[in-house]
C-alpha cells in the first residue's frame, strides 16, 4: 500500500507559490490593456475569454446546418419502447448527412460527434425537460459549451446561457416513450448578397437558411431602389429599398353587371403580393341563376386558375369564385339557384392566381 503524503509547511507556503508562478507562465494568462480605449487581437499576443467572446459574438446564437434543417439534433428512442421505457432515456442522434451536430452559443463553438445517451427520470408533477446546449461562464477554461438536460427551466443564476434544442414533457406514471417531445432548436444563417439571380452559388455550397439578396436592377449602369429585397447600401448612391413597396394601391372602382339585376359597388387594390377586392352589392329583384356573373375584374388580371372563397349574404355563408370561368374573369355566386338580396365581401388574392 502506498503512504499517502501530507504536505508540510514549507510544501504549502514556499513551495506551492512558486509552482503558482511557474504555471502562470505556463499558461501564459493574458492581462488586456487598460485605458480609455483599445483594440484586438494583437499580433503574437493572447486574448481574454470575454475578448474572444465579443469577436465571435457577430456568428450569432443557433445551430450550425450545413444541408437538412430536419436531421440535426434530433431526440429520438430507442429501438423498442420497451428499452425505452426501461432505461427512462432518449438518444441526441448526430446528423445523418454529416455525422455531426454543430451549434454556437455566447461566442463559443459546440461540436457533437458521436449519439449521446440522455436521461429523462419518471417525475411525480408534470415536468418539462429542456434538452439545451448551455454556455456555463464558470468551465471556460475547459467546458464552456455541453449538451444538458434540465427538469423545468434551465437555470441562469451563475450567467449561464442555452440554445433550446428540445423539451420533453412528462407525465407522473406515464412511460417515456409516450411523452410528447418538441421542436425548438433554432439556426443561424448568413446574408449573401449576388449581383444577379443566376449568380447566386448552389444552396448545397451555404448553410442552411442563408438569405440570397440579389442586388438591385441597373438601368444604364445606374441602381434602381425598389427593384431588389430589403436594404442595401450601394456606396454614394445610399441605401436603396430592395423590397417591394407594401403600401397597397388606392381602390379602384369595378363594373357591376347591371344588366344581370345587380347594383351596387365593387371596388380592388393592388397590394405586393396580389389583389384585394371588397363589394357591397344588392339583386334589384331579378330572378335568375345565382352564379350568374356579379362584377368584373380588369382584362389584365389573366387568371391561371379559379380562386374560391366564401362571402356573406342573405341567403347565409355563399361560395364564390373568381377567375377563369365563362364570364370572362368575373365574380360570381355559386352552389345555388336562389339570389341573395345582398352580397358582402372581402377577399385577397394571391399573386400566383393570375399572371
Amino acid at each position: 500500500m502506498t503512504e499517502q503524503y501530507t504536505p508540510s509547511d514549507y510544501d504549502i507556503h514556499v513551495q506551492n507559490p512558486r509552482i503558482d508562478q511557474l504555471e502562470s507562465l505556463i499558461t501564459a494568462e493574458y492581462q488586456p490593456p487598460a485605458g480609455a480605449q483599445y483594440s484586438y487581437p494583437v499580433a503574437s499576443q493572447g486574448i481574454t475569454q470575454d475578448q474572444w467572446q465579443q469577436m465571435m459574438l457577430s456568428m450569432g446564437d443557433g445551430a450550425i446546418v450545413t444541408e437538412d434543417s430536419e436531421h440535426f439534433f434530433r431526440l429520438v428512442k430507442h429501438d423498442t419502447d420497451a428499452e425505452t421505457n426501461q432505461r427512462n432515456t432518449l438518444i441526441m442522434k448526430v446528423a445523418q448527412n454529416t455525422g455531426r451536430n454543430e451549434a454556437s452559443l455566447a461566442g463559443f463553438y459546440f461540436r457533437q460527434t458521436e449519439d449521446i445517451e440522455l436521461p429523462f427520470p419518471p417525475v411525480t408533477t408534470t415536468t418539462v425537460y429542456h434538452v439545451t446546449v448551455t454556455y456555463d461562464p464558470r468551465k471556460f477554461k475547459t467546458e464552456p459549451l455541453r449538451l444538458e438536460v434540465w427538469a423545468g427551466e434551465p437555470p441562469r443564476n451563475h450567467g449561464q446561457r442555452h440554445l433550446v434544442l428540445r423539451t420533453v414533457r412528462r407525465e407522473p406514471n406515464q412511460l417515456l416513450s409516450q411523452a410528447p417531445i418538441s421542436t425548438l432548436r433554432h439556426y443561424v444563417s448568413p446574408v449573401i448578397t449576388a449581383v444577379t439571380e443566376e449568380g447566386l452559388p448552389d444552396s448545397k455550397d451555404v448553410l442552411y437558411g442563408t438569405l440570397g439578396i440579389v442586388r438591385s436592377r441597373t438601368s444604364g449602369g445606374s441602381v434602381v431602389p425598389g427593384t431588389g429585397s430589403i436594404f442595401e447600401a450601394r456606396g454614394i448612391h445610399g441605401w436603396h429599398r430592395l423590397l417591394p413597396d407594401y403600401t397597397p394601391g388606392p381602390w379602384q372602382s369595378l363594373h357591376v353587371y347591371e344588366t344581370q339585376g345587380w347594383s351596387g359597388s365593387a371596388y380592388f387594390r393592388e397590394k405586393h403580393d396580389g389583389i384585394e377586392l371588397r363589394w357591397d352589392i344588392r339583386n334589384e329583384g331579378a330572378s335568375g341563376a345565382a352564379d350568374l356573373p356579379q362584377f368584373r375584374l380588369p382584362p389584365e388580371f389573366s387568371f391561371r386558375t379559379t380562386f374560391r372563397g366564401a362571402v356573406f349574404t342573405t341567403s347565409g355563408i355563399r361560395g364564390f369564385s373568381v377567375g377563369v370561368n365563362p364570364q370572362n374573369r368575373a365574380a360570381a355566386l355559386f352552389g345555388s339557384s336562389n339570389r341573395p338580396t345582398w352580397t358582402r365581401g372581402n377577399l385577397f388574392i394571391p399573386d400566383y392566381y393570375y399572371s
